[in-house]
């Protein structure tokens, strides 16, 4: 094998897989995006940017896939304090759109934000494959936990909710494959699920009952249950501070939106009312390459990115959208199929951790786009129009084919 395919492919037969999948994608991304831009080939055009964007993500792919996966072991540290001192630059920039997520480099905007997500599932890979031996252990999940959150406050002061919860993401999976107790990881989650069951009567009764069966399942001390079930319980009151302080108004007008989009429909809840009509209107095969009337009458907003899958759904039909979802359903299998083959703990975990994040991506915004969650402003991995995310779908191929080898 010649240097350059033994870097393309390594010693993983999964790989060229990957790539074909992950090549697919950018195709159908780059045809949706020819074809919702007014003047394609001129540079202001998504689809030209999206090419430029690849390329120069093409460009990183290579260098990063040359690194040795001892050095970005040995220096995970190093890498997540630069990620988290490159998001602190925009607080001391003008406000892009009101927000300190975006670094201003004149012809483009980079959103360091996107980056924190992978050095934080590096550094958490790290510290988990540092304490393999001690994982049924309960204090194994607070540095993980703390790295997360650090990330996570940062990036929701810019403010992001959507990348904030996606930062988030990877640590329940990366816990569950490192064999962190059940129960432990139960009991991550719980209070935050209470929070938001807090919002409606009826559902904080159902998951208070779910909770209270899942305590008695669990083998442990009856007392120390009780006690943490009832803290619990009690963590449903701090619903109106989630609400009133935590999230922003335009935030809670999108959860408002998601209840009941007939509230404002030329409003904030236009976007939802819109992508439904694009994606209902496409039918079985669509109505054509180009003949979408929300995508190329413009009815449809931010259709170049966050609500992509709607054009794909108006132009190709329900069997366009069906292999767009076929190809992320490999696209994730071999990646974990891929994170099972890896013979060094650390490398399997980061890939299950960038795996999280690529999923996520995936599921958020194809439930976005049909009403079945707020709008998160999350784009769809290797087909949504944008630089950052681009990049970083490249960083995240680049990491797997490197961590693959071993």
């Amino acid at each position: 094998m010649n240097p350059f395919n033994s870097f393309l492919y390594g010693s993983n037969e999964y790989i060229g897989r990957l790539y074909l999948i992950v090549s697919s994608l950018i195709t159908f991304g780059l045809l949706t995006l020819y074809s919702i831009s007014s003047e394609p080939l001129s540079l202001s055009s998504s689809f030209s940017r999206q090419i430029i964007f690849i390329l120069f993500s093409l460009l990183i792919f290579f260098i990063i896939g040359r690194i040795n996966i001892k050095t970005i072991h040995d220096n995970s540290t190093l890498i997540y304090i630069f990620s988290f001192l490159l998001c602190l630059i925009p607080f001391f920039l003008s406000p892009v759109e009101n927000t300190y997520r975006w670094i201003d480099f004149g012809l483009f905007y980079i959103q360091p934000g996107e980056y924190l997500k992978c050095a934080s599932i590096i550094l958490i890979a790290k510290y988990l494959s540092n304490h393999q031996l001690e994982v049924k252990e309960g204090y194994v999940v607070i540095i993980p936990i703390i790295i997360a959150l650090m990330s996570s406050l940062l990036v929701l002061n810019q403010p992001d909710l959507g990348t904030a919860v996606i930062i988030f993401a990877p640590v329940l999976p990366m816990l569950l494959w490192a064999g962190v107790n059940t129960f432990n990881l139960f009991l991550l989650i719980a209070p935050v699920i209470t929070i938001i069951a807090a919002a409606n009567n009826i559902i904080f009764n159902i998951w208070a009952l779910i909770m209270f069966l899942i305590f008695l399942t669990f083998q442990g001390n009856f007392i120390k249950k009780i006690t943490i079930y009832f803290a619990n319980i009690f963590t449903g009151l701090l619903f109106p501070f989630f609400w009133n302080d935590f999230l922003n108004g335009y935030q809670r007008q999108r959860f408002l939106d998601f209840l009941n989009p007939d509230l404002d429909p030329m409003g904030s809840s236009y976007h939802i009312i819109q992508s439904i009509t694009a994606i209902g209107s496409g039918g079985m095969f669509g109505k054509g390459w180009g003949q979408g009337s929300q995508t190329q009458l413009k009815f449809l907003p931010v259709q170049e990115s966050d609500f992509i899958l709607s054009v794909i759904a108006e132009e190709f039909g329900f069997f366009g959208i069906s292999i767009i979802m076929i190809l992320f359903f490999m696209l994730i299998k071999t990646l974990l199929d891929i994170a099972f083959k890896c013979s060094d703990y650390f490398s399997s975990l980061v890939i299950v951790g960038l795996t999280s994040i690529l999923f996520s991506h995936i599921f958020v915004n194809s439930a976005m786009t049909i009403g079945l969650m707020p709008v998160k402003g999350l784009p769809t991995p290797f087909v949504s129009a944008g630089g950052s995310f681009m990049l970083l779908c490249f960083i995240i191929l680049a990491l797997v084919t490197n961590l693959s080898k071993n």
